[in-house]
């Protein structure tokens, strides 16, 4: 999935010659704490709340504002992953998308990679969430496939956290829910030690009794 698939333009980018205020009120409409900033075609950088706050003079225009070192965007051939990169890494809420000549292309807010995260298979699939950790020298992910697939379940979303200040790592990992105790018999075979599991089902469950509560009281 690349950036150009996933521009949305549900934020429209503010021309450099508008006024600060401008841009904040657009801010505050589309909820978003960045806007990008286009001189004609070209992709100028990106206007923070922050850095409205930080010049202190909303009516001035943008173009009296500094850009160096905020001009992040993706090219539109970047990975979701690339994208999401980006996003964490200097805590956007826009990610503009540009083309090799600089010429902006469409922007993809916060809000909708998540809910485009969210509708992948993975997580719309129901299934069985395990935590385990373990020493970073004792993984192998080939084992814990095998050990999976070997009980007839499957891997639907998999990642990993390295603890700070230790040689651990935390492996979230989502499974259908096919044979889950044969799966957690085989892991505690093999040493494995499950520290936490989620389960869709259970949620779904809950949720289905609470509607049970609601629609009996209703009746009364």
């Amino acid at each position: 999935m690349k950036a150009i698939d996933l521009i949305q333009n549900d934020v429209p980018p503010i021309k450099i010659q508008e006024s600060i205020e401008k841009a904040l009120n657009w801010m505050d409409e589309f909820k978003v704490n960045h806007l990008p900033v286009i001189s004609g075609s070209e992709f100028v950088g990106l206007i923070s709340d922050d850095m409205i706050y930080d010049f202190n003079n909303s009516k001035e225009l943008i173009s009296k504002i500094n850009f160096i070192g905020k001009q992040q965007f993706v090219f539109g051939n970047a990975h979701l992953f690339q994208i999401m990169l980006l996003l964490s890494n200097y805590n956007l809420s826009v990610v503009p998308v540009c083309d090799n000549q600089n010429n902006y292309k469409g922007s993809i807010s916060g809000k909708n990679l998540l809910n485009i995260f969210s509708n992948q298979s993975s997580f719309t699939q129901n299934g069985a969430t395990l935590i385990l950790y373990l020493n970073n020298m004792d993984y192998q992910f080939s084992e814990i496939a095998q050990i999976i697939e070997s009980n007839d379940s499957k891997i639907l979303a998999f990642y990993n956290d390295f603890i700070e200040g230790t040689n651990q790592i935390k492996l979230t990992i989502k499974i259908t829910q096919t044979n889950i105790g044969a799966v957690l018999q085989t892991f505690s075979r093999y040493d494995y030690t499950i520290d936490e599991i989620f389960s869709d089902e259970e949620i779904a469950n809950q949720t289905q009794d609470r509607y049970d509560h609601l629609i009996n009281y209703l009746e009364v």
